[in-house]
């Protein structure tokens, strides 16, 4: 049954394939990263298992729904089953669908993917001893090789060196999208067609990415998974839960303690630079909650400034409706509340990390009914 067909709805800006045993903590790794933190979609399946299982339709329709394909060819790319299958489907997609497919060749020449030599032959010599009863199987693969090497891409041995080489790509696919980097004056940064709606989940779904539309401004969520919950893996104190309302897998559902620390860390480079931010926990109340009433906040460049310092420092917060209103919390477009823990400024970012932090480790008193979806670092 063919996945593709004429129309095309475009989820992704990018869809990255790769061998992971070769590249997937280094040169993919840092690629991924590069990209993401440009505002750019990208699909990468970080559970593939390279156990010659057929690929999934999930995969495909992720193809489908890309406007770009990056295929890295490294040297142990075409020993893997599910690599071919997705190149093969990549060059289908690109014939029908009008996906763009973007070659990286790793320390491998152009001509050795076009007519499947070197490391590439003997990879396709076992393929056609184990599918000898399937040629076509083999002709297809050795097709979308055959034409993934005749395009224009970007050979390493070109750069100088593998960060050069990510640059490129990156300063591509964002002249391609028509998004803005942050070293060009964001006055007039319009809609750039990625906001605060169009959510992408990274770093295995424990933190979630977007842009602000008018802005372009970057904004981030770590998940109550990504965040330094005392007492958070205590069954008798915190529940772990999915929750129907949640852009993450899971939330974190306070059921008791006195000790209430909840802890987030960003690194400023992430963020958008000369840019101040607000950090915000994002939760929501149970019914019969108790004992949240009054919570210390702070926020601190963790570089900059001791934690006894910041403690010192720290502003009281509410969750509930005492105190004046700029401590108290709001609900947001979402359906969730947000309570504002503190600001900071992101001058060049090069501050390292900033920490943000709510607890209540003084009035220990017993709380409850509180459900954590993540920390927001959010620009101002």
């Amino acid at each position: 049954m063919s996945h593709a067909s004429s129309s095309k709805i475009q989820k992704y800006d990018a869809f990255l394939s790769f061998r992971g045993v070769d590249i997937r903590k280094t040169f993919v790794s840092h690629l991924y990263n590069a990209l993401v933190q440009r505002g750019i979609n990208v699909f990468k399946d970080d559970e593939r298992l390279e156990t010659g299982k057929s690929i999934s339709d999930e995969l495909l329709k992720a193809i489908e729904e890309s406007k770009f394909a990056i295929v890295i060819f490294s040297e142990s790319y075409a020993s893997s089953k599910w690599c071919l299958n997705e190149l093969a489907h990549i060059i289908k997609c690109r014939k029908e669908l009008d996906l763009t497919l973007i070659p990286i060749f790793f320390d491998v020449n152009p001509s050795d993917v076009s007519h499947q030599t070197q490391s590439f032959a003997e990879s396709f010599s076992k393929h056609e001893e184990q599918y000898k009863d399937d040629m076509e199987k083999i002709h297809r693969w050795r097709d979308a090789f055959a034409v993934s090497g005749e395009i224009k891409g970007h050979h390493l041995q070109n750069y100088q060196d593998e960060a050069d080489c990510i640059k490129k790509v990156v300063d591509e696919l964002m002249t391609s999208l028509h998004i803005k980097s942050d070293d060009e004056d964001d006055d007039d940064a319009g809609d750039r067609g990625i906001d605060s709606k169009s959510t992408i989940l990274i770093e295995g779904g424990k933190m979630s990415f977007s842009r602000i539309k008018k802005t372009g401004k970057k904004c981030f969520m770590i998940a109550a998974r990504g965040l330094d919950i005392e007492w958070s893996n205590t069954p008798d104190y915190w529940e772990w839960l999915p929750h129907s309302e949640s852009r993450f897998g899971e939330v974190a559902k306070l059921k008791w303690v006195c000790w209430l620390d909840i802890r987030g860390k960003i690194e400023t480079q992430r963020l958008s630079k000369r840019t101040k931010y607000v950090a915000y926990l994002v939760f929501k109340l149970e019914d019969k909650f108790h004992g949240l009433e009054t919570v210390k906040a702070v926020v601190r460049f963790v570089d900059f400034m001791s934690v006894k310092e910041a403690e010192q420092r720290a502003s009281v917060v509410h969750f509930s409706g005492r105190g004046a209103k700029e401590t108290l919390p709001v609900k947001r477009g979402d359906g969730w509340m947000e309570l504002k823990m503190g600001d900071f400024f992101n001058d060049a970012g090069e501050d390292g990390d900033v920490d943000a932090r709510l607890m209540e480790t003084e009035q220990l008193e017993a709380k409850g009914g509180l459900i954590v979806q993540g920390m927001e670092f959010r620009p101002e």
